[in-house]
Formats: C-alpha cells, sequence, structure tokens
C-alpha cells in the first residue's frame, strides 16, 4: 500500500523502462560496470572491488567517462 498526494501516474512514471545495457571493464585490475556511450568511451555506472583503495580513486568514481583507445 502506497499512501501519497502524488498521483500513480506520477509515481510510477519510468518503471517499465529497463535500464541501459552496461559491460564489465577491468581498468588497471579494478572491475567496473561501464555504460557504452560510443565505440571509445562509456560512463562508469558502478565499481566493483573488494580493495577499499579503489572506492577512494576519482577515477572510478559512477558518472565519470571513461576514454579508451
Amino acid at each position: 500500500m502506497l499512501y501519497t498526494i502524488i498521483p500513480i501516474e506520477d509515481v510510477l512514471e519510468g518503471l517499465d523502462e529497463s535500464p541501459p545495457p552496461t559491460v564489465d571493464v577491468a581498468v588497471h585490475g579494478v572491475l567496473l560496470q561501464v555504460e557504452p556511450l560510443t565505440h571509445f568511451s562509456g560512463r562508469v555506472q558502478r565499481l566493483i572491488s573488494s580493495d577499499p583503495q579503489a572506492y577512494l580513486n576519482p577515477q572510478y568514481q559512477p558518472g565519470t567517462i571513461l576514454h579508451w583507445t
């Protein structure tokens, strides 16, 4: 049960859309889930690592654009 003053159409908007496809990429030994933007770049969606230092690296934070050749 959901009690809200917002119309149900607004609450459920976008619920049926599927998330963008992602690929797993290893960068310097760190596994990242990346949303491909072009053939040579992608946006970091998620960091998958057990190393706490990897989470402190701004290069791996979600939303960062990665470029490769």
